[in-house]
């Protein structure tokens, strides 16, 4: 896949994930599951960097007590104060801080198309296909992939730049994505591809 008409989108990188001090982390049976995903999506931002691929965020936030974020049903009772807009536990992760000029997009619920102005952001980029990363697979990786292929954009999501708090649920939200509105590509195969996008100019 060439580096043409496409967009990074890193999903939910962020502290109560991806640090293994972060709130939902801490509470799970594997508190690096999420974080093993930081390297990867480094790596994979580095390469579209690279290639000229513009890299978009979508983080996952509450705006104050009345208006929390959307959460699983099991997680919004222990974490009320979780994910809340301008703390730690909402920054995306160090390793994967933006750049200056790059978007962050906010967003209340799980789909990265919801409410926030992802769409018209792709559409005034001329983006024709939406390369996905971060966590949690099944939730709001999945969440966006099904609104992306709804909104006519063709989703790539790249298997090992994602993770999931349980790797059988990782594996099935995969091949439910593979079998009907995503492709999913390895994290080697798409930076190979960008870079030899990259070398033809």
């Amino acid at each position: 896949m060439s580096p043409r008409d496409c967009a990074l989108l890193v999903i939910d990188m962020q502290n109560a994930y991806c640090d293994p001090q972060g709130e939902f982390a801490r509470s799970a049976a594997d508190p690096l599951a999420c974080a093993r995903a930081v390297e990867p999506c480094a790596r994979l931002r580095a390469a579209a960097r690279a290639a000229g691929v513009p890299v978009l965020y979508a983080v996952k936030v509450g705006l104050d007590e009345r208006v929390p974020t959307a959460a699983f049903h099991a997680a919004a009772p222990r974490f009320p104060s979780a994910l809340r807009k301008g703390t730690w536990s909402a920054a995306i992760v160090e390793a994967l801080r933006p750049d200056p000029g790059e978007i962050v997009l906010e967003k209340l619920g799980f789909s990265a198309f919801f409410g926030t102005p992802l769409d018209a952001a792709l559409r005034r980029m001329a983006v024709k296909r939406l390369v996905l990363a971060g966590v949690t697979t099944s939730i709001c990786v999945e969440s966006t992939a099904r609104d992306a292929v709804q909104h006519g954009f063709e989703p790539y999501v790249v298997q090992d730049a994602t993770a999931e708090w349980d790797r059988a649920r990782h594996a099935r939200s995969l091949d439910q994505m593979a079998y009907a509105f995503a492709r999913v590509v390895g994290l080697d195969e798409l930076v190979a591809a960008w870079s030899a996008g990259e070398a033809r100019g």
